[in-house]
């Protein structure tokens, strides 16, 4: 890592020395015997690399323009925990590279558990729906979940901090609804009055800019007309006008590739992020079935399926895929079917020039999560992890992708030494 800070410190000689910290790992303690430790690197499996994404990367950390970053999955992103410790370790390599935290969810509104570092209150009575349950019907956004009340007056209230603890701030907020059924009027009531407020039905959003930055979205919703529906909120993002990286975590509990495929107004809402990069980490509950009844075809129809779309915002975006972590299939035995969504991800990024990170193989493979569970990595249902397990996810995430820069780095301006870079104790 020691190399990859002299490069940038040459690259942007605006960052100082302080402002490109030394890494802290959250795991203190020696590598674990079951993860092999030595497939964690970025494969390229169309040997396409990532070299329009890096310079992207550049110009975000030379202050010049924006880097988004949008994360796809389940109940692993949902929890937030991945996107917390990648923020914090960012920010740890260039500080206030992450002033923008984009992309929020009510969840707690819902009832349902809250993306790590990120709180919810309304008033009124509240429900949730989400594209992963069979049983829900919604016209849901990117963010395949809503929250919906039919009381009026009702409100809504959200915030999030920084890996410092200080909330994160922003010139620009919008809220995210079905403009189709709408019967109420989101009237801002924060504690700042905004110098402006529109309506942009080309994004299915209410947009309020402010002189001064705002740091909690707070929304009052009035009945409008006699016919009382309600209002579906499908997400919210505060925005900074500063350039940096931009992290975007999508997550929804129980959610598989079918079921991101049933937003119908993701589409229409995606140029919002406009996404440089999207790491796919879709996959553990297309597998959680019998073996026989796993179709890679149809998993990877569905793939295709989300690509094309996340391509209308972005043509040229790029797309990390993560292959699913180990996992047991109803805790009874090891779930044969990882391997073949592995084997589905490396033909998808060969295919789509995409990359792969193969968190699978790198955990240990087939029956790893055991020893994760052992060592309080993973939870005992041998799905999910704990939040040191998602921590470690991260960090080895972050190390794979540092290298790959680090190596874009080399061959761009021959100054540093390729070296795996590591995360010091």
């Amino acid at each position: 890592m020691k190399e990859l800070i002299c490069a940038l410190l040459l690259l942007f000689p605006a960052l100082s020395i302080n402002e490109i910290a030394v890494l802290k790992p959250t795991v203190d303690k020696e590598p674990y015997p079951f993860i092999d430790y030595s497939r964690n690197h970025i494969d390229f499996p169309s040997q396409v690399k990532f070299e329009g994404v890096y310079e992207l990367l550049d110009s975000a950390f030379a202050g010049t323009r924006s880097f988004n970053i949008l994360h796809f999955g389940g109940s692993h992103v949902q929890a937030g925990s991945i996107g917390v410790r990648m923020r914090q370790l960012l920010e740890q390599l260039s500080w206030g590279i992450t002033n923008e935290r984009g992309w929020l969810f009510p969840y707690r509104v819902g009832n349902s558990n809250s993306t790590q570092n990120t709180r919810s209150e309304a008033t009124g009575e509240w429900t949730l729906q989400r594209c992963a349950s069979n049983k829900d019907h919604a016209a849901w956004g990117m963010g395949g979940i809503v929250v919906s009340t039919a009381t009026d007056s009702a409100t809504l209230k959200i915030w999030a901090w920084k890996p410092d603890s200080s909330n994160y701030r922003g010139n620009e907020v919008r809220l995210f609804y079905n403009m189709q059924i709408a019967s109420y009027t989101p009237t801002w009531v924060g504690a700042e009055n905004p110098v402006s407020t529109r309506i942009d039905s080309t994004l299915g959003c209410i947009i309020h800019t402010f002189e001064q930055e705002v740091d909690t979205l707070h929304w009052q919703f009035v009945q409008t007309d006699s016919v009382q529906i309600g209002i579906e909120v499908q997400g919210c993002q505060l925005l900074s006008q500063e350039h940096g990286i931009t992290y975007n975590e999508i997550g929804v509990n129980g959610a598989s590739t079918a079921s991101y495929l049933r937003c119908e107004q993701m589409e229409m809402q995606l140029p919002s992020i406009k996404p440089d990069l999207v790491i796919f980490g879709i996959g553990i509950n297309d597998a959680h079935v019998p073996q026989d009844d796993f179709s890679s075809v149809a998993f990877t129809n569905r793939y295709d399926s989300l690509i094309a779309v996340l391509r209308t915002s972005n043509p040229e975006v790029r797309f990390l895929f993560l292959t699913n972590n180990d996992s047991y299939y109803k805790k009874r035995h090891p779930n044969q079917n990882a391997s073949s969504v592995r084997t589905c991800m490396y033909s998808l990024a060969e295919k789509h020039g995409a990359a792969v990170w193969d968190l699978f193989e790198i955990m240990g493979g087939l029956g790893s999560i055991k020893s994760w569970e052992d060592e309080g990595l993973a939870k005992s249902d041998y799905i999910h992890l704990t939040r040191q397990g998602y921590y470690l996810q991260a960090e080895l995430l972050f190390q794979a992708f540092m290298q790959s820069y680090g190596d874009h780095l080399q061959e761009k301006h021959g100054m540093l030494q390729t070296t795996k870079p590591t995360i010091p104790n």
